[in-house]
């Protein structure tokens, strides 16, 4: 009987265990449920355009302009310039294999001496221009690397 008695405190103890960890995890996984479920979308329409363009250029100068939405640019050969914002003088320099992303109805310019190769992916709404020129002077141009 003794040998019986160890080993239903031993169950004992292994189902005190299991409980506990049980807990622990449905107390986890309530949190974790909790910091998902806080999400809330804005907006989900069809509306949207999705345009991606593969470009190749020698020395480059975009001229300052924006977009009404975020323009994600991908260089893969050659470096890109970014002046983001019409003060901003220190430019962001994107190479290969790096990525940039342009603020939507920020004035941006970017430049390239020599060849460059990048992908732009513009996301906007249906119907908007993808892009609208600015008329320089600003504090901080940079000028045309074919000019």
């Amino acid at each position: 009987m003794g040998n019986e008695g160890k080993r239903r405190g031993e169950m004992s103890k292994r189902l005190a265990l299991i409980a506990a960890v049980s807990l622990a995890l449905v107390i986890f996984a309530g949190v974790a449920l909790a910091g998902i479920t806080s999400a809330i979308v804005r907006t989900d329409t069809n509306q949207v355009r999705l345009t991606i363009t593969e470009n190749k250029a020698d020395n480059f100068y975009s001229g300052w302009h924006t977009h009404p939405g975020p323009v994600i640019v991908q260089v893969q050969k050659g470096y890109l310039k970014f002046y983001h914002g019409v003060e901003n003088c220190a430019p962001d320099v994107v190479g290969p294999g790096e990525t940039t992303i342009e603020t939507p109805n920020v004035p941006v310019l970017a430049v390239a001496k020599g060849h460059v190769e990048w992908t732009t992916t513009l996301i906007r709404q249906d119907g908007t221009a993808g892009r609208t020129d600015l008329s320089p002077p600003f504090p901080c141009d940079v000028a045309n690397p074919d000019q």
